[in-house]
């Protein structure tokens, strides 16, 4: 291809002269053919095997000099004088035996496939336009490669099509056996592949039924595809498919025995192909499904995975407005100034304040009500998290005029009174990691008249919180994002270690040590935290706003709460929960979508393992959880606790 005669060109004939006239080394020797004929089937001659080595820079002798005559080495180990022989190949087409197997069978559609499509795949393909033109030839986009990306690229789009037809999998697939075709060959495999498995254990019937439920394995191989929905599915999976490397030394490390469901050392996580599934031309949005429109084990496409990763009913938490119905003892009521958990808030619709007196009265611009208008008082749309879309201004009359889309649900929040800050007077928040489970068990009878099954909610918190703090002092006039927003993760929280950033109030009557103190202040804090978080689930599994999915699916979702102290650390506020949150985990490979986690990226860059934020753990362990329940249950430490995932509340719900 010119590559010898543009390193010649660079650096002359006299270092680069392979196969130039003149030049020792350029004959083309017909007798050499003759010594492949005469070689014994073990010389090496094809193999290499462990013959003996000639040094290209001497003679077959070792004294310097070649000639035309058989090259005869002695085996290293034999003393055997045997011959061997370099054979140059002398063309890129395939060999003519292609020719004739196609023509002997019959063959009219060939389909090739190659890692050098630039090379292998393009000879072949011009070989079979030129020597066998009748045959419909294609190729499948997906199932070609080439060490270069752009030249790939170029080969699929310029030279390629000359020669066959390029498809992609989908296409392909539809056109050769049908898209529902394949999804029956799919099942018919799976089918087929579970009675040789069932023929294969009857032998050891006995031997198995004399087992403990638990040591029972399903199946070896789960199915998951990526419908780009989003969330945390790419972390998921990759914990998933990374679990046989994870190490066992620690007991938040998976130990794998091979004895339960989902679990063994023999278990693989196997990508499944997609589909188009429907368009939404409102949106613009194009929905994927798996191919054939399978039910996978796990996909982030409810509708098609048998382990949903979204909870049904998660806006009644996800959504800032409808969180309000579930805070205070008459939840469901609007009682803005009676909230339990939730600073004082209002819900904004179509640019207004529906059914409030109260917004009415602190928002009179005379004199007598100035007090009660101040804020800082924060805007927010209720369907967005992250910091997204908060604006800020001192007084509540000036909050309707940042609410101005009138197609837009929002919530006015005032900012807590008298908040407890760090030691150097900046605003920080609390933040929470959470799991929470839905797993429908079996039928218990008849409840209500009607045929039921109890539907068990589990809720688990993490018990290393993180400090959330803004970039400067806070003060109650400074409107500004630096003062007012907590955003960025700080601190991890752990009960052992004291943060000296936080400001506990110490009586000096009180002879406790500042890591007692911490420690018990923390607790307090854990405590109060996930007291509200288990409380606003249960209202909502009891309104029936979280629910159950049809078919009796395991569902589950990772969500974070905020929450705001006041000075003495006696009152927890709720500000805000989110789902599918945003979690670091370096060696995910993951794409890095949002400024947090480029910042983290960056620190774990410089850090290393010792930077700050790293959510590796933690999602291995709900992962565990999750998927490998029993597992879990066997590991579990003495407070009911998994790995860093305490269990906070259990809430059972019984479903027509």
């Amino acid at each position: 291809y010119g590559s010898l005669r543009r390193l010649n060109e660079k650096v002359g004939d006299g270092a680069a002269h392979w196969f130039m006239e003149g030049y020792p080394g350029c004959e083309i020797l017909g007798s050499l053919r003759e010594l492949v004929d005469r070689a014994p089937v073990d010389s090496g001659v094809f193999s290499g095997g462990d013959g003996g080595i000639m040094d290209e820079r001497k003679g077959a002798n070792g004294t310097g000099s070649s000639n035309n005559d058989d090259i005869n080495l002695q085996h290293p180990r034999t003393n055997e004088h045997k011959t061997y022989v370099t054979l140059w190949r002398n063309n890129l087409s395939p060999p003519s035996t292609l020719q004739t197997h196609l023509k002997q069978h019959n063959i009219t559609d060939v389909t090739v496939i190659g890692a050098k499509a630039t090379q292998a795949v393009q000879s072949t393909l011009q070989y079979l336009a030129e020597h066998l033109p009748y045959i419909d030839v294609s190729v499948v986009r997906e199932a070609l490669a080439d060490d270069s990306d752009e030249r790939l690229s170029v080969m699929m789009k310029y030279f390629l099509p000359m020669y066959a037809r390029v498809a992609s999998l989908e296409e392909y697939v539809e056109v050769t056996c049908g898209l529902e075709g394949y999804s029956e060959r799919l099942e018919m495999e799976e089918k087929r592949k579970e009675q040789q498995q069932r023929l294969q254990q009857q032998d050891q019937q006995q031997l198995v039924a004399l087992q403990p439920k638990s040591k029972r394995t399903k199946k070896d191989v789960y199915y998951y595809a990526s419908c780009q929905r989003g969330g945390h599915f790419s972390l998921y999976v990759h914990h998933l498919t990374h679990r046989q490397a994870l190490p066992s030394a620690t007991k938040s490390s998976m130990v794998f025995d091979g004895t339960t469901p989902l679990a063994t050392a023999t278990t693989s996580w196997v990508s499944h192909p997609t589909q188009k599934w429907y368009q939404d031309i409102f949106r613009g949005k194009q929905y994927i499904c798996p191919l054939g429109k399978q039910i996978v084990d796990f996909c982030d496409e409810p509708a098609f995975s048998e382990m949903v990763m979204f909870l049904k009913g998660r806006e009644c938490l996800d959504d800032k407005g409808k969180l309000l119905e579930l805070d205070s003892e008459s939840f469901g009521k609007n009682c803005e100034r009676e909230r339990e958990f939730l600073p004082e808030t209002y819900v904004v619709q179509g640019g207004k304040v529906p059914n409030s007196d109260i917004w009415e009265r602190i928002t009179n611009n005379s004199m007598e009500h100035e007090d009660d208008e101040r804020g800082p008082w924060f805007v927010k749309e209720t369907n967005k998290n992250g910091g997204r879309a908060i604006q800020i201004c001192q007084r509540a009359s000036q909050c309707l005029a940042l609410a101005n889309d009138p197609k837009e649900t929002y919530v006015i929040q005032r900012h807590i009174p008298d908040p407890n800050l760090l030691t150097d007077g900046r605003k920080w928040h609390f933040k929470l990691y959470n799991l929470l489970i839905c797993e429908e068990e079996q039928d218990v009878g008849v409840v209500d008249g009607g045929n039921a099954a109890a539907a068990v909610w589990t809720l688990r918190s993490h018990k290393e919180a993180w400090l959330c703090a803004a970039d400067k002092p806070w003060s109650a006039d400074d409107i500004t994002p630096e003062a007012q927003m907590t955003i960025k993760r700080t601190k991890r929280f752990r009960e052992e270690v004291p943060l000296q950033e936080l400001n506990i109030p110490h009586h000096d009557s009180d002879d406790t040590s500042t890591e007692c103190l911490f420690a018990n202040t923390y607790c307090s804090m854990f405590r109060q935290c996930t007291d509200i978080v288990a409380t606003m689930v249960e209202r909502a599994v009891r309104l029936n706003k979280l629910q159950a999915r049809p078919g009796k699916k395991k569902q589950f979702e990772l969500f974070s709460s905020d929450f705001m102290f006041n000075s003495d650390f006696t009152k927890a506020n709720l500000i805000e929960c989110n789902f599918s949150p945003v979690i670091y985990d370096p060696y995910a490979n993951q794409e890095l979508t949002t400024p947090g986690l480029k910042r983290y990226q960056r620190l774990f860059d410089v850090c290393g393992d010792k930077a700050e934020v790293n959510d590796h753990e933690m999602i291995r362990d709900a992962v565990s959880i999750v998927f490998f329940p029993e597992e879990a249950e066997k590991m579990k430490d003495a407070d009911d606790s998994f790995g860093g995932w305490k269990v906070v509340k259990s809430i059972p719900r019984f479903v027509s």
